[in-house]
C-alpha cells in the first residue's frame, strides 16, 4: 500500500468524484481511478460505489477513510519532524481568518512573525467562516480561525478562546456600562446579512430572549458598519476583540451585553490528515497569544467599570 494511494482515495472520498479529486491533487482523473482500483483489487474490497453522478463510500470505504487520514497525518508529522531537525525554518504557509480577527489581532501577529521568521512566506486570506471551512476541508489552507466549530470528519478543531459581545453606538453617556437588551426600548441595528454566521447567532439570541428591533439595516462590510454607527443613532453588535481600539470611548460607545451575556468562541481548524507544519504552528502560537491578550484587555476594562 502506497501513501499516494491513500492520498488519492481520501481526495475522492471527500470530493465525491474522481474529476474533482484530480483537480484538488493536480493529477489526472484516469491516474487517480487506476490507483484506487489497484487498492481495491489488491485486497478484494470495494471501497467506493461508482455512479454517473459521482461516487459514494461503501461501509468498508468509510472505515478505511478513518484509518487513512490517521496514516497520512502520522506520515506528515514524521516528515515535519525531519524538517525541524534540519534547521532554519523556511517555506510557505497559507492562513485564513474571519474579518473580526483581521481588524483586531492580525497586524501585531504578522509583525511578530515576519520579524522572527523572515524566510517563511506568509499568505493570508480574509473570508467568511463557511468559505474558510470549505477551503480547509480541501487542504487549500494550512489552518483557519472561525467561530466555534465542532469539526467534520476531514477537519480537526482546537478552541482558541471565548469573547463577550458589545452593543456599539455613537459616543455618549454610559460607555462600558453593561446593558440588558431584553426589555430595552427597540433600537435600530446594522447587522450582517443572514448568510453570515454572526447574523444567525444574533438572530437566535434575539428570538430566545424576545428582543425587539425598531429596524435592521443589513451590511456585510465591517469597516462600513463601525463608521456608520459612530456617525448616527444606529447600533451594531460586535465581539470584544473588535472593540479594543474603542475602549477609550472617543469614537464609539461600548456596552457589554449582559443578563444573559452574548458571547462568541473561536476555533482553529486544520485538515484532519495534515498536521500543522513548524511555520504554521509558530504563527498559530503567536496569533493565540495576541488573541488571548486582547480578550483579557477587554474583559479587564469592563470589570473596572462594574
Amino acid at each position: 500500500m502506497k501513501l499516494q494511494q491513500l492520498r488519492f482515495f481520501v481526495a475522492v472520498y471527500e470530493e465525491g468524484s474522481f474529476s474533482a479529486a484530480a483537480n484538488r491533487v493536480h493529477a489526472t482523473q484516469s491516474g487517480i481511478s487506476m490507483q484506487v482500483r489497484e487498492l481495491e483489487d489488491r485486497y478484494g474490497v470495494q471501497l467506493l460505489t461508482r455512479k454517473s453522478t459521482g461516487v459514494s463510500p461503501t461501509e468498508a470505504g468509510r472505515l478505511f477513510y478513518a484509518k487513512a487520514i490517521e496514516v497520512l497525518r502520522a506520515a506528515a508529522t514524521a516528515d515535519e519532524l525531519l524538517k525541524r531537525v534540519s534547521g532554519t525554518m523556511t517555506g510557505q504557509i497559507r492562513i485564513g481568518l474571519i474579518p473580526t480577527l483581521t481588524r483586531s489581532v492580525l497586524s501585531e501577529a504578522m509583525l511578530r512573525f515576519t520579524d522572527t521568521y523572515p524566510m517563511v512566506h506568509l499568505s493570508l486570506v480574509e473570508a467568511y467562516s463557511f468559505q474558510l471551512i470549505d477551503a480547509v476541508g480541501r487542504e487549500e489552507l494550512d489552518f483557519a480561525v472561525v467561530p466555534a466549530f465542532e469539526g467534520h470528519e476531514n477537519i480537526r478543531s482546537e478552541p482558541m478562546g471565548t469573547d463577550q459581545e458589545f452593543l456599539v453606538g455613537a459616543p455618549g453617556n454610559g460607555h462600558l456600562q453593561s446593558i440588558e437588551l431584553q426589555g430595552h426600548p427597540p433600537l435600530r441595528y446594522v447587522l450582517p446579512s443572514p448568510a453570515n454566521s454572526r447574523r444567525r447567532r444574533i438572530d437566535r439570541y434575539f428570538a430566545a430572549h424576545h428582543i425587539q428591533t425598531e429596524s435592521v439595516l443589513e451590511l456585510d462590510a465591517m469597516f462600513g458598519t463601525i463608521d456608520l454607527v459612530a456617525r448616527s443613532d444606529w447600533h451594531t453588535i460586535l465581539p470584544g476583540i473588535m472593540c479594543a481600539a474603542d475602549l477609550d470611548g472617543q469614537r464609539r460607545r461600548l456596552h457589554p451585553i449582559s443578563n444573559p451575556e452574548l458571547s462568541v468562541s473561536y476555533s482553529r481548524i486544520e485538515p484532519a490528515a495534515k498536521p500543522l507544519n513548524q511555520a504554521a504552528q509558530a504563527f498559530s502560537d503567536i496569533l493565540q497569544e495576541e488573541l488571548t491578550n486582547t480578550l483579557a484587555a477587554t474583559r479587564a476594562a469592563t470589570r473596572c467599570e462594574d
